[in-house]
């Protein structure tokens, strides 16, 4: 098409070539073509569909100006429509990017072809595709997606012993186990209902936009614990475990551990020392020099002499805990040792060493005693007349609770609380735990780089299945570095924890919150000692 002007302005479409020429040709008395023009003409011919050239336009115009002979200067061309099609590197989606034409064929039937192509057969977004074809654009328009595979759920336990519970919850009003802080012996007979579980539900395989299947992660299904001594699933339903001797139960991972009860006289030499995987009822006394040593629980109906008791669970005495006075001959003295896991209660305690991870509980004095708790000492519940820690040294976490601190007599009683005693052990065993899981995520590592530089000796699927191990190594040790963070945090002191003397604390009484120490100087009534401001302030009951 050829267009001219009153300025002899001419365009020249190349059909071929797709490019538009314009050509200027300077008369004498007529205008010189400028911008307006120029487009105008551009309009009047037809063209404003091609790629218009703005700085070919720019430098036309600018000739003009000062042009003594005809020139002609290419200013715009025919461009054909492209597009990009984009497939996820995971294969579940692909996105269409469209360029219009400009003059030129839009590119639909290649988009169909591209895709084919790309071997992309799922998911295809019909309706998504034709709007876009038909709009001659779009950017980044996702045309294909395919199913994310559903992950399943791994088997849940849930315990039952919450149904025994009821059970032991009436006792003797008479007997030591009335306090209610005190953790009872939970026990079980043959068939009692221990622990159900829920099977494992797979997970749902997806597809990618190649129509391949896509793995659900794989979920093992767990059975119940090999551990589980004293127990096993029902005959008539494997999901149900029950225990198959009478004895005490304990929850461990994915089951119950039920350990039998063994009833003794006495300790003493007709028995000998005793070591045992379970819990041990003493209808008499432990003597003097003897070692008992149980995995469960300790119920005591007599007194401790200068022995030694190390339980897994509780240490019950109804009686009390009498160790050997220090002598001033020269003959070393023999304390009474009582290290528990769980709680310790005790009628009255004298030169004895105790030790226990939850509580220890004492109805009458505790003379001349080192005690630690990892949660609370109360000392004198049930009598108001009682209740002293006399002399030695109590240490507890949240809370030391007494009738009365020290004696008249102003005996050396340290008193402590706002601390864990176990704790520092607590954070070895989490560093243990973390080294041990950092060193496996490093040969994990290693491993994925030897895959990647080794394909040829890798199995279909191994990489994938190492970098999922990865994936939850990297965040066992993220969880274990924000464990030890908070433990570290629980060293120091706690504004919560307290000492309490309910009716006096005597000169000499030293009592410790956290890392602040105070020296009791004279002789006080009853009140709460706790941090304030950082500092330890005692006052009111």
């Amino acid at each position: 098409m050829e267009q001219s002007s009153p300025q002899s302005l001419s365009l020249q479409f190349d059909r071929i070539s797709g490019e538009l020429t314009a050509t200027m040709t300077p008369q004498a008395g007529v205008p010189v073509v400028n911008m307006v023009l120029l487009k105008q003409a551009l309009t009047d011919g037809g063209y404003t569909k091609l790629h218009i050239d703005e700085t070919a336009l720019g430098d036309f115009v600018a000739k003009a100006a000062d042009a003594k002979e005809p020139y002609s200067h290419i200013i715009a061309e025919r461009r054909d429509g492209e597009f990009l099609l984009e497939v996820a590197d995971d294969l579940m989606s692909a996105a269409l990017t469209l360029v219009p034409p400009q003059g030129g064929r839009a590119k639909s039937v290649e988009v169909v072809q591209a895709i084919r192509a790309q071997g992309i057969t799922y998911g295809i977004l019909h309706e998504q595709l034709r709007n876009a074809l038909s709009a001659g654009q779009c950017e980044k328009l996702v045309i294909a997606q395919g199913d994310w595979p559903r992950d399943g759920k791994p088997a849940e336990f849930q315990s039952l012993l919450e149904e025994k519970e009821d059970e032991l919850s009436e006792v003797d009003e008479d007997a030591v186990v009335q306090y209610s802080d005190l953790g009872y012996l939970l026990l079980v007979n043959v068939g009692d209902r221990l622990m159900q579980r829920t099977p494992t539900v797979p997970g749902v395989n997806g597809i990618d936009i190649k129509g391949q299947p896509v793995p659900a992660r794989p979920i093992a299904d767990i059975p119940f614990s090999k551990d589980c001594s004293g127990a096993e699933p029902d005959p008539d339903n494997p999901d149900l475990l029950v225990a198959i001797i009478a004895g005490q139960p304990s929850v461990i991972k994915a089951g119950v551990k039920v350990n039998p009860i063994v009833e003794i006289e006495d300790v003493d030499l007709s028995t000998g020392n005793i070591d045992f995987e379970g819990t041990v009822r003493i209808s008499g006394d432990v003597k003097a020099g003897m070692r008992l040593r149980v995995s469960g629980d300790v119920f005591v109906n007599g007194t401790v002499e200068a022995a030694e008791i190390t339980a897994g669970g509780s240490v019950t005495i109804k009686g009390g805990v009498i160790g050997h006075a220090e002598a001033q001959t020269g003959i070393v003295p023999i304390a009474a040792r009582i290290k528990c896991e769980g709680s310790m209660q005790a009628l009255f305690a004298e030169n004895a060493h105790i030790e226990a991870r939850d509580s220890i509980l004492i109805a009458g004095n505790a003379r001349q005693c080192e005690l630690q708790a990892g949660n609370e000492i109360i000392v004198g519940k049930t009598n108001p007349k009682l209740g002293q820690i006399i002399g030695g040294r109590a240490q507890a976490t949240m809370l030391i609770k007494a009738t009365g601190l020290g004696a008249p007599t102003g005996n050396k009683t340290r008193i402590q609380v706002g601390l864990d005693p176990y704790l520092e052990e607590k954070l070895n065993a989490k560093e243990q735990e973390f080294k041990k899981k950092l060193s496996e995520l490093e040969l994990t590592i290693k491993t994925i780089a030897y895959y990647k530089q080794n394909p040829q000796k890798v199995v279909e699927g191994q990489i994938e299945e190492t970098e999922q191990k990865r994936k939850i190594l990297a965040q066992e040790v993220k969880d274990l570095i924000a464990e030890q963070n908070d433990m570290k945090e629980d060293l120091v002191a706690t504004e919560s924890a307290q000492v309490i003397a309910t009716k006096a604390v005597y000169e000499g009484v030293e009592i410790r919150i956290g890392k602040q120490v105070w020296p009791v100087l004279s002789n006080l009534g009853g009140g709460t000692a706790q941090l304030h401001g950082g500092k330890i302030a005692f006052g009111g009951k």
